[in-house]
């Protein structure tokens, strides 16, 4: 009896701890603006050793709203892979204004997010 107890508690605070580290995001904006041709995301975020995702939306703005052109994310909070960096390609893009929506756990540092 007191193995389930112990182990119902475990699952309990696991749930808890989940449900905390997930509630807790920051999201980040920016825009580019874009002279057309190949379009690069770089990014670089530290998770401070908790668990969590890097995610980033991508879209073009335009006069009737924004247009999704794709997403990417990283998960971070893994033993000895606590610096993310990279970049992502977007190919070749037209002209005009790009904007990015990052979304990571409040704990983490940054993310750094630019346009290339």
């Amino acid at each position: 009896m007191k193995k389930l107890n112990f182990i119902l508690l475990v699952m309990v605070m696991l749930f808890t701890f989940t449900g905390t580290a997930f509630a807790n995001q920051r999201v980040t904006t920016g825009t580019y603006t874009h002279s057309g041709g190949n379009l690069q995301v770089n990014y670089f975020a530290y998770d401070s050793h908790v668990h969590g995702f890097l995610t980033v939306n991508i879209y073009k703005v335009t006069a009737s709203g924004d247009v999704f052109i794709t997403s990417f994310n990283e998960e971070g909070g893994r033993p000895g892979h606590d610096i993310h960096q990279g970049s992502w390609s977007l190919g070749n893009q037209p002209a005009g204004t790009y904007k990015y929506v990052a979304t990571v756990p409040d704990a983490w540092m940054g993310p750094s997010i630019w346009f290339s």
